[in-house]
């Protein structure tokens, strides 16, 4: 339960600093200037039989923060918590953080986030970095490829994801 709620304050912390932290001019905020910034936090619950590196996926939660810049070159951060059941049935919790290079907005209203990623699978090995990382998050919910290997689809219950 703490680390729920310790997790919850994190992304919420994320979502917040990376929309008020990158000045461009002098006192202008990068908003002003016509570069996209892109936040989001949100929470869903996978359909029966998702699984990912074995473990039987529940749901997950999200946060993300970044400025797209109009020659595609970004600045941000993203984290993914995910739930689930490892083998023998105890639960675990996969994370997956990364710092975000470039992105692109699309025309369906999602945004696709590249950049760098880490990821720990929870079962007490430790993270591997330096893997790939690519997010794509829009109104329906979150595809996320971390190391070449595509995550299923979170679809978003709750939370949201703004591209301005």
């Amino acid at each position: 339960m703490t680390k729920r709620i310790i997790t919850a304050i994190f992304a919420a912390a994320v979502v917040v600093s990376v929309g008020v932290a990158f000045p461009r001019h002098g006192d202008q905020a990068a908003a002003i200037v016509g570069d996209n910034i892109v936040t989001g936090g949100g929470a869903g619950l996978f359909p029966a039989g998702a699984t990912f590196n074995g473990i039987e996926l529940a749901g997950g939660t999200f946060g993300l923060g970044a400025q797209i810049s109009t020659d595609g070159s970004s600045t941000g951060d993203f984290e993914l918590q995910l739930n689930g059941s490892s083998l023998i049935g105890l639960s675990q919790w996969i994370t997956i953080t990364g710092w975000i290079t470039t992105g692109t907005s699309n025309p369906d209203g999602s945004v696709t986030l590249q950049g760098t990623g880490t990821l720990d699978m929870g079962d007490g090995t430790g993270p591997t970095g330096g893997l790939p990382l690519v997010a794509t998050a829009g109104p329906s919910g979150l595809t996320v490829t971390i190391g070449g290997t595509t995550l299923p689809t979170l679809p978003k219950s709750d939370g949201w994801v703004i591209n301005e």
